[in-house]
């Protein structure tokens, strides 16, 4: 699960490039962060799947019980959309400024038929078979949180660790958190 979650912040990083580490470039927000989880997780979760499936006994947590929960994200994902297109905007022109302003210029249709078929590939997720079934143990292991607090989960783990480094920008706790 560490390989994961260290491939989905790279994948970020390969977006986000330097803008960790200049204090004026702009930063995720913890609901940014969360909305950027919210609307991808559904698709990370259907490449886990597609690549774990031949892998696993057909009894499987990752086979058996995630359709219910990757539903619930999916039916989310349009809630959630406005966050994760800030997210992504901040991302793009960590990386780019130039971008970030071109993706402001798109429609939220033209810009999420560009994520969407993009982000997820750049997060290259690569898992070798022997993984799946610890996959399959940890995303068992979160099955009685709710889709809101797995997303929570995974956002204050995806927050942690790209703090501060030159991952994806999250904003330091400073800055949204007197503690």
């Amino acid at each position: 699960m560490k390989r994961i979650v260290l491939s989905v912040a790279a994948g970020a990083a390969v977006l986000a490039g330097p803008s960790a580490q200049a204090a004026t470039k702009p930063c995720l927000t913890p609901a940014e962060m969360s909305g950027l989880v919210a609307y991808f997780l559904p698709q990370v979760i259907d490449g886990v799947v597609e690549t774990c499936s031949p892998h696993l006994p057909a009894g499987s947590y990752l086979l058996t019980g995630l359709d219910t929960r990757v539903a619930e994200l999916r039916g989310n994902a349009d809630a959630v959309w406005p966050l994760a297109r800030a997210g992504f905007i901040k991302i793009g022109s960590g990386k780019n400024p130039e971008d970030g302003a071109a993706m402001l210029d798109m429609s939220d249709d033209e810009l999420r038929a560009t994520i969407d078929t993009g982000f997820v590939e750049t997060l290259g997720i690569e898992l070798k078979p022997g993984e799946c079934a610890d996959v399959n143990d940890i995303s068992e292991t979160l099955a009685p949180l709710s889709a809101d607090q797995m997303v929570g989960f995974v956002a204050a783990t995806f927050a942690a660790v790209s703090r501060g480094g030159k991952g994806v920008a999250s904003c330091p706790r400073a800055l949204y958190n007197a503690n």
